[in-house]
């Protein structure tokens, strides 16, 4: 069963960060500078929607095998194809740096070290447009990470063990990133896995919360009404919070409990849209919008090729030589339009072929979700 609401809400996540990358330029934009945290809610998304395939599979003889390939088809082709388009024509301009500058994506451990400022560090060594498009790839090593330790966890670890292992992250992620020191103009620490893998917990706890129920629904009745108003209270306080401190990473506060509540807060939005799905209420029915769900459909694209079109148009519109504030309104909205353009070829002429042949090859359990094919 595909759960609608989830698309919606993907949508809404990748709106967010390109909101971050393109548009702070307007004064009523300013709360764009929250966007970031988008990132966050993809977090969530993916370690509910991952942890409740490897619990429903966990019984399977082709466990891994079928987990693994499934991933890697999802994940693998567009990721690169990108990495083939920047390093093909660094190599072709003579400014492709060193090897390992294009390893660490390749192989995906780009999140394990703290390092330099990329966005910095690469002027001058890569082409302007290529380092916004590596630089978003930081969240997909963080994410391989997490499904590669994460899976024998599910699959072997006893219960008291998988539930330590839990909260070691809950814990562990706001503590690092707390004591993570400051760089000078982007917090590199934090876009490590150990600073957020909190996120992917939480929404693996939810996965566990709704396999729960599932078992017994009429038994949770007194415990939904809890979760509403713990999803209302946490969200309330979270924006509250944000509209406060601001929405960038400047103080240990943020990075720390701040961005721990605003996970929490996601994960309890998306249990929230799981257990009401299919309600006709408004506020649940807007995460079923057919515009919304499409954007979702192609987040995923969306989110690898939206840094590096809106750079390019900037380049672009940079030559007509407008005014500041037209200059900016006009390559946001030639960047916006680049990037749906790209990410809906992209699904059309190679994501949903390609999933199709998956779910041909390599078939999961016809009860697993298809939310994170």
């Amino acid at each position: 069963m595909r759960i609608k609401e989830l698309d919606g809400l993907r949508a809404l996540a990748v709106l967010a960060v390109i909101g971050y990358h393109t548009m702070l330029w307007g004064r009523y934009l300013r709360f764009l500078v929250a966007g970031w945290l988008g990132v966050d809610l993809f977090f969530v998304l993916s370690g509910f929607l991952i942890t409740t395939i490897l619990i429903q599979m966990q019984a399977d003889k082709h466990y891994f095998r079928v987990f693994y390939a499934r991933r890697a088809l999802r994940i693998l082709p567009p990721n690169m194809l990108f990495l083939f388009i920047y390093l093909g024509y660094s190599l072709a301009v003579g400014h492709a740096g060193k090897p390992e500058y294009w390893t660490q994506y390749i192989f995906y451990y780009t999140s394990l070290i703290p390092q330099v400022d990329r966005f910095t560090a690469y002027i001058g060594i890569l082409p302007s447009f290529v380092i916004p498009g590596l630089g978003v790839m930081w969240s997909l090593s963080v994410e391989e990470i997490y499904y590669t330790i994460w899976a024998p966890v599910v699959r072997y670890a006893s219960k008291s063990i998988f539930y330590l292992t839990l909260g070691l992250m809950f814990i562990l992620a706001p503590i690092f990133r707390w004591f993570a020191p400051e760089s000078a103009l982007h917090y590199v620490e934090i876009y490590t896995f150990y600073c957020r893998m909190d996120a992917l917990a939480y929404g693996s706890l939810i996965a566990i919360v709704i396999t729960e129920r599932a078992k017994n629904p009429a038994a949770w009745m007194i415990s939904d009404r809890m979760f509403d108003i713990a999803t209302i209270i946490a969200g309330f306080t979270t924006v509250m919070i944000w509209i406060k401190l601001g929405g960038w990473p400047t103080s240990y506060v943020v990075r720390s409990w701040g961005l721990s509540l605003t996970d929490l807060s996601f994960a309890l939005v998306v249990y929230a849209l799981v257990r009401h799905s299919g309600s006709l209420k408004w506020y649940i029915s807007f995460f079923r919008w057919k515009p919304l769900r499409s954007i979702g459909m192609v987040s995923y694209s969306l989110y690898l090729c939206h840094f590096p079109c809106y750079r390019l148009t900037q380049q672009m519109v940079g030559d007509w030589h407008l005014s500041r504030r037209w200059n900016a309104f006009t390559a946001s909205s030639l960047g916006l339009l680049a990037s749906f353009a790209v990410a809906y070829a992209l699904w059309y002429g190679m994501e949903s072929r390609i999933l199709r042949w998956k779910d041909r090859k390599v078939p999961s359990l016809g009860h697993v979700t298809k939310e994170a094919v």
